[in-house]
């Protein structure tokens, strides 16, 4: 995707709205790096471990606990950046204090990183993290455009410096991090003048926040945050406007009483989100409002030997074009079974705050002056069911439904703010990505077979079917009278295998299948290009610090978009080294 750029910076990471729920069962790749979202992923109870003294029973409750995938879905091949907590590798350190990883490939893809441990002992662990990632490549169009292809540049530069202190009773956690991001909007113009003329945008951002919570079962269980983000962008709405700025601001406290034998407890989680936008001379940035939330959630949760119940409301106070008060349910029910089955289900509602970096991270192609608006979720109902450790086999079903209002699809930008003004053409396309809004109602029905009956090899496969319906939707002031979820897969299936040869050689592959993908394009849907995606990999550890890695990713050579005009990259691998030091 593009030339080349050299620099060296203390790079870092954005957490989104500071408060990162749960991490999905993802494989990275960015046309590269592959983002999945699998999630149904249960984590037993851990075994409890005693001195060999006088034998009680030990009884274990239920975990009850699923992972839902009820989120939203988005296209697999956006590069995912990570939060400071998950900046780390999966390279372990064992004894040494650091790590640095180098691999490349065709397309200019380059991806490394570098760790290392500078204080470690029992009271105190501080660390510094550095990753890049960078592509260069020509990427040819799926759709008929003249031309046919364009270059595709993106460098990430994320670092980061993060402090973990332990007292007595609790531990106190403090991070710093800066990211970087250099990147071009490629998508396809269809003949039209390119508005950023393939210009590199920049997106900088500073994070600095502070954890402390408690680590022991006392009377009263806390854990309280802080974070703040500054973040600006290069262009706005053209070559010559200055770009979006702003600051967000993250406070939230939650606190935990438990109640008789500590199977129950009380609780309360506060919440306070701030943004606010700079000013900037750009005339299309009016529409960037600053927001607030205040969000209190009180709850009480009951819990027996095979079952759990957790009753609450979230109340939520919001300011963005007015000032709203909304209630939403807080319910979460589980029940076991058999000792290898379960059954959940659970009923939340609340807002997604949509600001523009969060939008960003979802995807950076976003016309820089994206008017962003707060979704709400008035009704996310899902439940399901787990069949475990049967045979070597594990079967997770999950269904559920859910009512969004604001939810925000991705086109191309194939309207202008200008055109009200006659200064340019109405059927224009930017080249960059806008989000429509609608009212969406979204129901799914998936399921995971995992099995480890052959120790050497382990195997799952997730499908899920989605169905979507969205109403009043409006795109450049019209209203869309047959209107879809835009780039969201009406099916997806997700087929994963790792292969242990050996101690030192180890195999994988991963297969992901995505349909009924549409989008939106000069007043008409339009139908995409189904993913097919299958990559291989192989690592070989030659000695305990020093390791082998090659993979090639769109083994099949698909032709498909990440977002529509947004091309994937076709067959590409990568090899590389790491290194612990």
């Amino acid at each position: 995707m593009m030339k080349k750029y050299i620099f060296t910076i203390l790079s870092g990471i954005l957490l989104t709205t500071g408060l990162i729920a749960q991490q999905p069962d993802t494989l990275l790749r960015r046309q590269l790096q592959l983002e999945r979202e699998f999630n149904p992923t249960l984590q037993d109870a851990n075994k409890i471990r005693t001195l060999p003294t006088l034998p009680v029973p030990e009884v274990k409750k239920a975990n009850i606990s699923y992972s839902n995938w009820g989120g939203r879905i988005t296209p697999p091949l956006e590069i995912a950046i990570p939060v400071p907590s998950e900046i780390m590798t999966a390279i372990p350190f064992d004894k040494s204090k650091g790590y640095a990883s180098l691999s490349a490939g065709n397309y200019a893809n380059i991806d490394g990183a570098l760790g290392f441990r500078i204080i470690s002992n029992e009271k105190n662990d501080l660390r510094f993290d550095f990753n890049h990632y960078s592509t260069n490549a020509v990427i040819k169009y799926s759709q008929e455009s003249n031309p046919q292809t364009n270059k595709a540049f993106l460098m990430d530069d994320i670092g980061q410096l993060r402090f973990n202190h332990y007292l007595k009773s609790s531990k106190l956690n403090a991070y710093t991090s800066y990211l970087h991001s250099m990147y071009n909007y490629y998508g396809n113009s269809f003949g039209n003048i390119r508005t950023f003329n393939d210009e590199n945008q920049k997106l900088k951002a500073f994070n600095l926040g502070i954890e402390l919570e408690s680590t022991s079962d006392k009377w009263l269980q806390y854990k309280g945050y802080a974070d703040y983000k500054n973040f600006s962008t290069k262009y706005g709405s053209t070559l010559v406007n200055e770009g979006i700025k702003g600051n967000q601001f993250n406070l939230g406290i939650n606190l935990n009483k438990p109640i008789q034998d500590k199977g129950s407890a009380l609780g309360i989680n506060g919440e306070l989100f701030n943004t606010f936008y700079g000013k900037t001379n750009d005339p299309a940035v009016v529409d960037y409002k600053n927001y607030s939330l205040v969000k209190v959630n009180p709850y009480i949760v009951f819990e027996g030997l095979n079952w759990r119940t957790l009753l609450g409301v979230n109340v939520m106070l919001q300011q963005h074009d007015k000032l709203e008060l909304r209630l939403t349910p807080n319910i979460e029910l589980g029940l076991k079974i058999t000792d290898h089955s379960s059954i959940f289900a659970n009923l939340k509602g609340g807002y997604d705050n949509n600001t523009f970096l969060n939008i960003w991270n979802e995807s950076r192609y976003i016309t820089p002056t994206t008017v962003v608006k707060p979704s709400i979720t008035y009704l996310d109902i899902n439940g399901g069911i787990k069949i475990g450790e049967l045979d070597g086999f594990r079967f997770d079903i999950l269904g559920g439904y859910k009512r969004t209002d604001n939810e925000h699809f991705f086109i191309l930008d194939n309207f202008n703010e200008l055109n009200t003004l006659d200064l340019l053409p109405q059927d224009m396309i930017r080249e960059s990505l806008s989000p429509a809004y609608a009212e969406l109602t979204h129901s799914y029905l998936g399921g995971m077979i995992q099995s480890n009956i052959w120790a050497p090899l382990e195997i799952s496969v997730h499908l899920k079917k989605n169905f979507y319906k969205t109403k009043n939707m409006t795109i450049d002031a019209t209203e869309v009278a047959n209107s879809q979820a835009y780039n969201m897969p009406g099916w997806e299936s997700k087929l994963a295998a790792t292969y242990n040869a050996s101690n030192n050689l180890k195999f994988t592959l991963n297969y992901y299948y995505a349909n009924d993908r549409w989008s939106y394009l000069r007043g008409e849907n339009v139908k995409m290009n189904n993913i097919n995606d299958l990559n291989i990999g192989a690592s070989y550890l030659i000695t305990p610090k020093l390791s082998l890695n090659l993979k090639a990713n769109n083994l099949l050579s698909q032709e498909y978009d990440i977002w529509y005009g947004y091309p994937a990259q076709g067959l590409n691998m990568m090899g590389g080294v790491t290194l612990k030091f």
